[in-house]
């Protein structure tokens, strides 16, 4: 990846989670040699000022998100690298994403605040639209948390997208010297399992998806662990995460939607809300930082075929 993402954008506002993420922002920017852009959005206010005698309203909402602008700039300059300012007004998720569109960025951070499950879910929605509409990868960043490319966690369910999200991860563990773990969850319900032989095809497409990684692994170089389990993914991809320690979740995402509902109980969701790890969405795909793409799915073939 680090190859192929030119530009990196990273929302702010003036929280504490913004504060880590455009933290982490810089180092990735400084590492891929990419190009670091800092947005921040102030929600446009619908009302009426007036009566309270504030005629200056729109100013005076921006100014918190200005400040996180120009703190972000002297920040940059004490670490020796500059960057490019973005302030926009109106809707913070169709700012952001027009925004990644604008510069063609291949990477997006956004800051995720500590809060307590219910509200991470509730209060997740700007964060869970912008990923559904999103051009580019995104990756989640918890409040204090640092980002690290050492032990990555892969998703994987046999489909295009999570193959894609799986030799992302092989990039990026060839590029920073990581290892990853590649993961595939059998999802089958008591009354499915039942039905002869589903069982059996589900334990099937789940070795196909990992060792069909662990070949392209084994072509680059990288160390590869595969695991396959039993139950509710993100339960099983978080559960996973905190025995091996995991540092780096990587999911694939079903390209862009503008439908609330794709990403409402959604694994990445979940997961996001039940997880203080480092999530990145995979949204590009193969035309776009992916490898060998097409001996991936000779492989795929082969091992469907024995």
């Amino acid at each position: 990846m680090s190859d192929a993402v030119k530009f990196i954008l990273v929302a702010i506002d003036p929280g504490p989670a913004s504060q880590t993420a455009f933290l982490q922002a810089l180092r990735l920017a400084a590492s891929m040699q990419a190009k670091l852009v800092a947005v921040s959005v102030t929600p446009r206010y619908e009302g009426n000022m007036n009566r309270w005698k504030i005629h200056d309203a729109n100013d005076q909402m921006s100014l918190p998100f200005t400040k996180c602008l120009q703190e972000a700039i002297r920040t940059a300059a004490a670490h020796g690298q500059t960057i490019r300012a973005v302030h926009r007004v109106g809707d913070p998720v169709e700012e952001i994403v027009s925004t990644a569109e604008e510069i063609g960025a291949g990477l997006l951070l956004l800051g995720c605040p500590r809060r307590a499950y219910v509200e991470r879910v509730l209060l997740g929605r700007t964060i869970a639209n912008v990923i559904g509409l999103s051009p580019c990868d995104v990756l989640l960043i918890p409040e204090a948390v640092e980002v690290s490319f050492g032990r990555m966690l892969v998703g994987l369910d046999g489909s295009r997208h999570s193959m894609e999200a799986g030799q992302r991860a092989l990039d990026l563990a060839l590029a920073y010297g990581g290892e990853v773990h590649a993961l595939s969850v059998m999802d089958v319900g008591v009354d499915r399992s039942l039905r002869y032989g589903v069982l059996d095809e589900a334990r099937h497409k789940s070795s196909v998806a990992v060792h069909t990684l662990a070949g392209q692994g084994r072509k680059l170089g990288v160390s590869v662990r595969t695991e396959i389990s039993e139950g509710f993914p993100y339960e099983q991809i978080v559960k996973y995460c905190v025995e091996k320690d995991i540092q780096l979740i990587v999911l694939g995402s079903y390209g862009r939607t503008a439908l609330r509902r794709f990403l409402m109980g959604s694994v990445v969701e979940r997961v996001a809300a039940l997880s203080f790890k480092p999530i990145l969405v995979v949204k590009r795909l193969a035309n776009n930082g992916v490898r060998d793409l097409a001996d991936m799915s000779d492989c795929v073939s082969e091992r469907q075929a024995v």
